[in-house]
């Protein structure tokens, strides 16, 4: 049976790299030491319950997401850590012909990146393989291949965009949470999204800013 702390360190880890984020910006997003997030990926603290709630809202994920070890086949614990025969390969999008090709590595000696091709080297090696897709120097979906045929997609495009979204407004919001002005305005321009009445709240209160620093 996988390690609890161990598998939630993996999946931990394996969420924060789909979604593009740094072990020091979460960290920093949750209020925590670099270090000790390294711990908990590692297996070797436990969040509390006040961090493990920070987690769930920065990563934007529900605790099932968060404790799901699915992923973790044949204990495989070396998942998305970076050690022992770990399969993770990488492929990027060519610019030529529109076509997905594989990183250097030591799984396969493939040089296209296919579903075929991927599906069967899981099969050859009778274990999950992490493909993560690179768009742009920047990761565009993860998918996980299994050694029975089946694929699951870990992060898709819109999702990497959303939370690479998410993440900036997250940091910026941060510089400015104790300021009331500056959260109010926040609060009226997202309601002012769905309502017509908030938009024209938004709308004067803009122009009155306008006319304060004298724009025209």
């Amino acid at each position: 049976m996988t390690n609890f702390k161990n598998g939630l360190g993996i999946n931990l880890k394996l969420i924060r790299k789909a979604r593009n984020i740094t072990q020091e910006d979460l960290a920093g997003i949750i209020g925590i030491h670099s270090r000790q997030l390294s711990k908990i990926e590692t297996g070797e603290h436990f969040p509390s319950c006040k961090t493990l709630e920070k987690l769930c809202m920065a990563l934007d994920v529900t605790p099932k997401e968060l404790f799901d070890f699915e992923f973790l086949i044949n204990e495989n614990e070396g998942v998305m850590t970076g050690t022992d025969s770990t399969p993770v390969v990488q492929a990027r999008k060519s610019a030529k012909d529109n076509v997905y090709e594989l990183f250097p590595n030591k799984i396969t000696k493939e040089k296209k990146c296919t579903d075929g091709i991927m599906a069967k080297t899981a099969k050859n090696l009778n274990k999950p393989v992490f493909v993560e897709y690179f768009d742009n120097k920047k990761i565009s979906k993860i998918v996980v291949f299994y050694p029975d045929g089946s694929e699951k997609v870990v992060l898709n495009s819109v999702d990497v965009e959303a939370k690479q979204n998410m993440n900036y407004m997250l940091k910026e919001y941060k510089k400015i949470c104790k300021d009331k002005a500056a959260t109010d305005f926040i609060r009226l321009a997202l309601t002012a999204l769905h309502s017509n009445e908030d938009l024209k709240k938004l709308d004067n209160l803009v122009q009155g800013m306008k006319l304060a620093r004298g724009i025209e």
